[in-house]
């Protein structure tokens, strides 16, 4: 679908990642070795997106972009990918399921 969309002229949306505006990751527990994490660089990497050029947050601004919500299913966040919490993520066959649906859409031309 993604090659007849691209044929056509229209783009996919990807996270703007600008010098200087690191794209966000929004975490729980605010723990900051969620960026080492194979499955976070693993799933990084697929976006196109280096985890130098991320940041882990754990609270939003008005305004901010949002790569990748954790376990905040409860908030109002408008996030390319929102899953439970890393540690529910490595446990959970549907969690990752429903991760790998989301990402599908994305993946297309993704170098």
């Amino acid at each position: 679908m993604n090659k007849f969309l691209h044929a056509m002229g229209i783009t996919q949306w990807r996270p703007k990642v600008s010098a200087g505006a690191p794209a966000l990751l929004l975490l729980a527990d605010d723990d900051h070795s969620l960026l080492q994490h194979p499955l976070v660089i693993t799933v990084l990497r697929l976006l196109g997106t280096a985890p130098e050029a991320c940041q882990v947050i754990s609270k939003v601004d008005a305004g901010a972009e949002v790569l990748w919500c954790f376990g905040h299913s409860d908030e109002e966040v408008d996030a390319m990918i929102s899953t439970p919490t890393i540690a529910e993520l490595q446990q959970s066959s549907q969690a990752k399921r429903a991760l790998w649906q989301q990402l599908w859409p994305h993946l297309d031309g993704v170098q």
